[in-house]
């Protein structure tokens, strides 16, 4: 790596260097290409977006917790049905595991087990599918937010538009993320 060359090795992280690549845009911006400054000829323009607010703003986003928590709600009953079904079987070897012969108690803790390691399969299972579409969804909802970013920042002529994390101080007058959540909001209305 090119940092490691010139010797200043893993101790930099990533929001150093962004720290100080804007540092080093603004410091020289009187040398920059007209290309990069703002449309009408003057100091770049920059903006930034909360893009953890706008995600979960966003009505794509909060439908799609609403899909996936009716999903989880159905999952949810076929859960609570089979955990009713092992805790029926363990009173049963409870109450009467001293009266029950060895061979019939031996069986009914075999299914109880068998059953428990169903449970523990099915909730897995459930888990890992519910989590799938989490990040089908994040990922749709994501590139969507970014095609949108990208469009405001081309239409109002914007140098740079940073996340939020990444700006140490900014005034508020830069922060789009009400135009970016409205637009899209309205990108992603047909969802």
């Amino acid at each position: 790596m090119f940092m490691n060359r010139i010797g200043l090795g893993a101790r930099w992280s990533s929001r150093k260097c962004v720290s100080w690549s804007v540092a080093l845009l603004l410091a020289v911006g009187g040398m920059m290409p007209g290309s990069l400054w703002a449309a009408g000829g003057g100091a770049p323009l920059f903006a930034y977006v909360d893009v953890p607010r706008v995600m979960a703003s966003s009505a794509a986003a909060q439908n799609a917790r609403d899909l996936l928590k009716k999903k989880l709600a159905a999952k949810q009953k076929e859960v609570d049905a089979m955990e009713a079904e092992i805790k029926a079987l363990k009173a049963k070897v409870e109450q009467g595991g001293n009266m029950m012969k060895s061979e019939s108690r031996a069986e009914l803790e075999n299914t109880t087990r068998r059953k428990f390691r169903e449970y523990q399969r099915l909730v897995e299972d459930n888990q890992a599918s519910i989590d799938r579409e989490n990040g089908v969804w994040t990922k749709r909802i994501t590139e969507a937010l970014r095609v949108v970013i990208e469009e405001i920042g081309r239409e109002k002529g914007f140098t740079v538009v940073f996340g939020k994390g990444q700006v140490l101080f900014a005034n508020a007058s830069i922060d789009i993320s009400d135009m970016v959540l409205s637009r899209l909001n309205e990108h992603t209305k047909k969802w």
